[in-house]
């Protein structure tokens, strides 16, 4: 509500996380700009999903933490047995377990999922 009262020509909001991005949508209807402002986030929780569908949030960034932990423990079990150290992914300096994100309406160049898949994919 701060920055809009500064700045009523946002037009984009980012947020670390869906609940921000709900808590963002509502101080925008607030002030009756929840038309013609884009809001993004990062989890791709069930929610934050459903939010998309609705119109809430614009896309979301879905990560996979259940792949994340998975991933975490086969590495540990590979040093436990025999001390072999876990591999990044190609050119990086962490494993990346992938990302999506989720939206209605892509953009050229920018790849992505819709609801549907983001919904089969969600968690929480």
């Amino acid at each position: 509500e701060n920055l809009m009262q500064r700045d009523p020509e946002i037009n984009v909001v980012y947020t670390i996380n869906e609940p921000a991005a709900a808590g963002a949508y509502e101080a925008l209807k607030a002030f009756g700009m929840e038309e013609g402002v884009l809001i993004v986030s990062v989890d791709g929780g069930c929610p934050g999903v459903a939010n998309v569908k609705d119109g809430v949030i614009g896309a979301t960034s879905q990560q996979y933490p259940l792949l994340m932990a998975a991933k975490g423990i086969e590495a540990i079990k590979a040093w436990a047995d025999n001390g072999e150290k876990p591999q990044n992914t190609e050119g990086l300096n962490f494993f990346d377990t992938g990302v999506n994100l989720v939206t209605d309406q892509p953009v050229d160049g920018v790849p992505s999922i819709d609801v549907a898949e983001g919904m089969d994919r969600c968690w929480g």
